[in-house]
């Protein structure tokens, strides 16, 4: 089984990878990639990628609103009512400068009438090297604890952490592996 899962996280940043790489070169027409067809997808944290205000670590500028206001329209367009997020809140407060009406990005979410499942998560990618190791243990109890908000939520449920790479993909996998 954990083959199985290693596997289809490994599938999922190759795929998050691509759609970055799109993203980035401008073409917004994605935003997301599936893993359980119609009940789980997954993507970037909103404008990781973005042309204008991308980046990993930055903070957008309140000029980056309109954009986020966008970004979660069409999430909400493409049918999402739920999400689950694992942005740790250091991620969370690059969205601070916005002027969204709420008290951070995930609020926002609610706001506009998303369930939201948020499990903030520190990005081991960008920890001291001495405490990546705990990365396995944090991972055995996010991933129980996201399949648990997966199970409850409506479906399709759009799962996202910063990049995709490090935390979003094995959890999903996990999803995946026991839900698909």
């Amino acid at each position: 089984m954990r083959d199985a899962i290693q596997t289809k996280a490994n599938e999922i940043r190759k795929q998050l990878r691509s759609l970055g790489n799109r993203l980035d070169r401008g073409n917004q027409s994605e935003l997301f990639v599936w893993v359980i067809p119609g009940a789980l997808a997954c993507c970037h944290r909103p404008l990781r990628h973005h042309p204008q205000f991308g980046g990993s670590r930055r903070d957008l500028p309140k000029e980056a609103t309109a954009a986020i206001v966008h970004w979660v329209d069409r999430i909400l367009a493409a049918g999402f009512p739920s999400i689950i997020c694992l942005m740790h809140s250091k991620e969370v407060a690059h969205y601070a400068a916005l002027e969204l009406g709420t008290p951070d990005l995930v609020a926002y979410y609610g706001a506009k009438g998303l369930q939201v499942c948020h499990k903030p998560w520190d990005d081991p990618a960008h920890r001291p090297l001495g405490e990546r190791t705990k990365f396995q243990d944090e991972l055995k109890c996010i991933r129980s604890e996201s399949l648990d908000c997966f199970d409850r939520m409506p479906k399709p449920v759009l799962l996202h952490c910063s990049a995709g790479i490090d935390r979003s993909s094995p959890v999903a996998a996990f999803i995946w592996k026991h839900r698909s």
